[in-house]
């Protein structure tokens, strides 16, 4: 199966419509494919974020009046708010639950797209990632060593650059998986440690200091010539460093303090 066929066939995958052989085959592509396995888990993260959006969304009552009174809209009833809902499905159970659905995407994917920061840095979308782990809601592909994360992340990006691979046995964390975002259109390398230790995200892309994110704080090593940026946000924890072009951003609920020594331990001067 080549790239193009699996790409049309991952939203049936994830809504669980896909039939054998297709499904058998796409399941074969995707164990081989970094990119189509990132296309399905940001697949499974849309999907994720529209049934949360949904489940908060209630029309108030007096748009639900002003609607159903208007005889332009209803001519033949003025009905009550109570029974809004009949007026707007058919009554066969089939064509109910498919309108609903499509009534839920139209009023939640404009909502879901309009109120996302324009342009947030990346190292803030960083953040948002390393929550969804800890909730339990990011999909993952988990690896067996470091050198298959390594090799699968780069070739992800066909070797333009590589992840920063960090032995951090010392801590009680060991590389257990790895994932690739594409965010503002550049491709994000994610490294995943867990052990005793907690766990922590290791991001690697290509930009430079202007991906800083507003108001962290900064921290020159006078040893190693190079600036280190500390930020924090809902509890979790960053630290932003640049080695020529490659940018790494260390994320975890660690403390700031230990995590910049961390950082600071592992960064290599340009």
């Amino acid at each position: 199966m080549k790239c193009d066929e699996a790409k049309e066939l991952i939203t049936a995958l994830v809504d669980q419509e896909l039939r054998d052989p297709e499904r058998n085959a796409l399941e074969v592509h995707l164990t081989e494919c970094a990119n189509c396995r990132s296309a399905l888990e940001n697949e499974q993260a849309l999907k994720q974020a529209i049934r949360r959006a949904g489940q908060g969304i209630l029309a108030p009552d007096r748009l639900r009046d002003r609607i159903l009174s208007n005889p332009s809209i209803f001519p033949e009833k003025g009905g009550s708010a109570s029974s809004w809902w009949d007026y707007i499905l058919p009554t066969a159970p089939m064509l109910r639950a498919a309108l609903a659905i499509v009534f839920l995407l139209a009023l939640v994917l404009p909502m879901f797209y309009f109120f996302r920061p324009a342009g947030e840095p990346i190292a803030f979308a960083a953040l948002q990632t390393y929550d969804l782990f800890l909730r339990g809601e990011l999909p993952l592909h988990r690896v067996g060593n470091a050198k298959e994360i390594e090799v699968q992340l780069s070739g992800a990006v066909g070797g333009r650059f590589h992840p920063m691979g960090y032995d951090l046995s010392t801590m009680n964390l060991r590389p257990v998986a790895a994932l690739v975002q594409e965010i503002q259109g550049r491709k994000i390398l994610v490294a995943i440690y867990e052990g005793q230790g907690g766990s922590l995200f290791c991001y690697t892309f290509l930009g430079s200091e202007k991906d800083v994110p507003p108001n962290a704080a900064k921290f020159f090593d006078a040893d190693k010539k190079m600036n280190l940026y500390a930020f924090s946000r809902d509890g979790m924890n960053g630290v932003f460093h640049r080695e020529g072009e490659v940018i790494c951003i260390l994320v975890s609920a660690m403390p700031m303090k230990e995590l910049l020594a961390l950082a600071q331990a592992k960064a290599k001067p340009s």
